[in-house]
């Protein structure tokens, strides 16, 4: 596979038993499908010794506002979107193999404001929380109940018309 910014080959690496590119032109990393996963829920030491080895291959000089394709799938733009409901870090996935692409220091950022799985996951969850008990939200689901409710009426009046013409 080639690196997404460089077009250079990715090096393979083994990392907490985990296979991942890393891009020796701009210190880039690429995780397969659920790897990047794996490796937050691995060792706290091993993810050290992984952002320790990428920042020797740092570039400065790359544009990360640039649209990537997939090394894995080449013919496939990569989405950007956020890594965690706190909006602080944009990463670059495949939308067809699930794979993503870290610019150099994304993932200490990852693991500075997550340094483990489970503040990963609390996060997550007070998100989906907040978002459920919001105002908007209580206003989509009110709207849902009525539409609910005028389904069911008209439900009512058509099997009760089905009724009569069976008669």
């Amino acid at each position: 596979m080639k690196c997404p910014r460089t077009r250079k080959l990715l090096k393979p690496i083994k990392v907490a038993g985990i296979d991942l590119d890393i891009s020796e032109g701009c210190g880039g990393i690429w995780f397969d499908n659920f790897e990047l996963d794996k490796l937050n829920q691995s060792s706290i030491a091993m993810g050290e010794v992984l952002i320790e080895h990428l920042r020797e291959y740092h570039n400065p000089l790359v544009d990360v506002n640039k649209r990537l394709n997939c090394p894995r799938d080449t013919d496939v733009i990569m989405m950007r979107r956020f890594y965690s409901s706190k909006f602080q870090i944009e990463i670059d996935e495949c939308p067809q193999c699930g794979g993503i692409w870290l610019d150099a220091e994304e993932l200490e950022k990852i693991r500075e404001l997550f340094p483990d799985h489970e503040d990963y996951q609390n996060t997550q969850k007070r998100f989906v929380e907040e978002v459920m008990s919001s105002p908007e939200t209580k206003i989509h689901q009110k709207g849902h109940e009525e539409l609910i409710e005028k389904i069911k009426r008209l439900s009512n009046v058509l099997y009760s018309m089905l009724s009569i013409n069976n008669k």
